[in-house]
């Protein structure tokens, strides 16, 4: 099973020990901010299956509706089930109202989604973030396996890397900070996870979202953050 990572010991006694030691090592970073007109997901590349990187280049970062992404990281095939699952009820609901969910009301359905599945859980975290055009703000959500949601803060880290990315956001947010300081932010996040996680890395996936909708920064975007 490929993991991108999941709680620590969350259900491990049911996935076996050896020696004492857990036979499953994962990890993986990925934060969420806001920023003045918006707000940034993103997440390193890396996949591991036990100690093996069994993916340089895994998505970890999709765009559930226009205006609406989540960053994924746990079982590579619960939190896809669940991100094709997301996609779907929004459509849906699209379909049959004309109109589409707003972000805390695709949180709302996913923590539903998630607490039903609890005593066979879905094995991931998630941050959701999108743009509510009602208000005209950007909105973020972090959310567990049961079904649980936080969104009182304006940034999220997730992951075996996230208490060092949390480090970074804690000492670099500002309200009201621009694009380019949110996305350079970030990056730095995730990269400097990345240097003391041996389980994220292999470069980085962002995604800004703001009132015209969701925008994947390509590899070129990304390095010119990079190198500032």
């Amino acid at each position: 099973m490929i993991l991108l990572d999941y709680p620590e010991g969350y259900f491990m006694h049911n996935m076996g020990e050896s020696n004492g030691e857990d036979t499953v090592k994962t990890g993986t970073t990925t934060v969420g901010l806001k920023f003045d007109g918006g707000l940034v997901l993103a997440t390193e590349k890396r996949a591991s299956m036990g100690y093996q990187v069994s993916s340089k280049n895994a998505k970890k970062v999709y765009e559930v509706d226009g205006g609406i992404g989540i960053t994924t990281a746990g079982s590579v095939g619960d939190i896809q089930t669940m991100v094709k699952y997301m996609k779907a009820e929004t459509n849906l609901f699209k379909y049959r109202k004309d109109r589409k969910m707003s972000p805390k009301a695709v949180a709302s359905l996913m923590a539903n989604i998630l607490q039903g599945s609890k005593m066979m859980p879905y094995l991931g975290l998630f941050i959701l973030g999108g743009y509510n055009h009602e208000k005209g703000e950007a909105e973020i959500y972090q959310l567990d396996p049961a079904g649980g949601v936080l969104g009182e803060d304006p940034y999220y880290a997730t992951g075996s890397g996230s208490q060092v990315a949390y480090g970074l956001l804690e000492d670099g947010f500002d309200d009201g900070m621009d694009r380019d300081a949110a996305v350079s932010l970030a990056l730095r996040s995730i990269n400097s996870a990345s240097e003391r996680d041996i389980a994220s890395g292999n470069g980085f996936s962002v995604m800004v979202i703001d009132e015209n909708g969701c925008h994947v920064m390509d590899d070129g975007e990304v390095e010119e953050y990079l190198v500032k």
